[in-house]
């Protein structure tokens, strides 16, 4: 039995390798080096982060005649083309749950910072500066969230904890019903309308064809120019190009993210020279408790595969 983890978070490959001692892991940090041992594995381990979306690609499933799971680690399994492994029989599972509290502790921590201007803080805390800037409070003002999977249903209490009002957006409104602390829920075609009422969005939902750049200049025209917007989920739900126009022309009053449009970060992006932009480098997941939990439920996933048995949580067959 091969198993193979394509990953490029030490922190998670060191767990997972724990974990899975005394059997080997293979560990791949690259299509490429993927593509050149498809071939060889029973069992493939994934990891969205810094990956691009269809990394295992239809070429690569092809290939991989004597693979049985593709297993991710988290919730979200966009960096497969879920569809072919279905067409190539591979059945693709993830991680429900695994990092939302996580990822939604981390949006909070990342809206806040953009509220009380974070990064300009800690820079007059370097120069030994008083603050001379305003700020704002959460208290009061809308929060919109585009996505009610777990991690926007997990936010909902969060930040009715700091006193604000919430909508939100999502493709089935009929899902769940009612959503306790939750004011109105809007479909999809109805986003610039959820938009125009928010003083903050935050994005948490999986990246498709139709969310690919759902946030572009049309979407930036509806934002109020004090808003800001958090992005939870990947670099690609936002049209770089029109974010860069909004900050510039001063159409949106800051952004934070924890997902780049290529990851690792290039640290010498413009947009980080800005300091309404308050960032982190796609670490919302990387609690302990959410590491060490979802490895042990990789393995666990795993082991029903070794013995015969379907595994949880399949997204294709």
């Amino acid at each position: 039995m091969k198993i193979g983890f394509l990953s490029k978070a030490g922190v998670d490959i060191a767990e997972m390798k724990k974990v899975f001692y005394p059997k080997q892991i293979s560990i791949f940090n690259s299509q490429a080096s993927l593509r050149e041992a498809a071939h060889e594995l029973d069992i493939l381990i994934a990891q969205n982060q810094g990956f691009y979306r269809f990394t295992i690609d239809a070429d690569i499933l092809r290939c991989a005649k004597k693979l049985r799971l593709v297993q991710h680690i988290g919730v979200a399994a966009d960096i497969t083309d879920v569809k072919a492994a279905g067409e190539y029989g591979i059945p693709v599972a993830t991680v429900p749950a695994q990092n939302c509290r996580s990822v939604a502790e981390t949006a909070m921590y990342i809206m806040l910072g953009c509220a009380k201007r974070g990064r300009t803080a800690q820079r007059l805390v370097g120069e030994g500066s008083m603050a001379e800037f305003q700020c704002n409070e959460l208290g009061g003002k809308m929060l919109c969230l585009i996505g009610l999977g777990t991690i926007g249903k997990m936010l909902v209490p969060m930040a009715r904890g700091f006193g604000m009002n919430i909508i939100a957006v999502r493709r089935d409104i009929s899902k769940d019903g009612d959503i306790d602390g939750v004011e109105k829920i809007y479909p999809t075609e109805d986003l610039y309308l959820a938009l125009r009422q928010a003083d903050y969005i935050i994005l948490v939902l999986p990246l498709n064809d139709e969310t690919l750049h759902m946030i572009d200049d049309k979407a930036f025209s509806s934002i109020k120019s004090d808003a800001f917007l958090i992005n939870m989920s990947r670099g690609d739900h936002i049209a770089r190009t029109a974010l860069e126009k909004a900050l510039a022309d001063g159409n949106i009053a800051g952004f934070g993210t924890d997902v780049f449009w290529k990851e690792p970060n290039d640290p010498d992006d413009p947009l980080l020279r800005d300091e309404r932009v308050f960032a982190t480098p796609h670490s919302g997941g990387k609690s302990y408790e959410a590491i060490s939990g979802g490895t042990r439920e990789v393995y666990k996933n795993i082991q029903r595969v070794i013995d015969g048995k379907v595994p949880l949580n399949i997204m294709s067959q």
